[in-house]
């Protein structure tokens, strides 16, 4: 478990992930850093919820390149869309995924401007798990 779930999944109950044969189905990830810090600034906010996402994946023994599908959340406007296709350029390669993305006007936590959930195939190795 990512060091910026303990918290959250303690409180909560939910996992960072859920794996299901050779698919991990993640929550929604915030751009929150290990110390509990959102950063103030939009762009670096979005790197972090990349990075946090990254850590989870690694977790499950997987990477960028094996996601399939991105749902992103963003509060704002439509120029943070900019932002968010900027950052996910450092993280995705050809292929890249279906993603779909939706504004909103606020998410669980007041300080996120972006939660990213995702969805990617492994190879065969287990049956469904949760990774707290």
């Amino acid at each position: 478990m990512p060091a910026v779930w303990v918290d959250f999944y303690a409180e909560t109950g939910i996992p960072a992930a859920v794996k299901v044969g050779t698919t991990l189905r993640l929550t929604g990830h915030t751009g929150e850093t290990a110390d509990g810090i959102f950063p103030s600034d939009p762009q670096e906010q979005v790197r972090q919820t990349f990075r946090d996402i990254a850590l989870t994946l690694a977790e499950a023994g997987a990477a960028w390149p094996d996601v399939v599908e991105i749902n992103s959340y963003r509060v704002g406007s439509h120029a943070g869309v900019q932002i968010l296709l900027g950052v996910a350029a450092e993280f995705l390669q050809v292929p890249f995924p279906a993603w779909t993305d939706v504004g909103v006007t606020e998410l669980y936590v007041p300080e996120a401007l972006v939660e990213i959930r995702c969805v990617a195939e492994l190879p065969a190795r287990s049956s469904r798990s949760d990774l707290g």
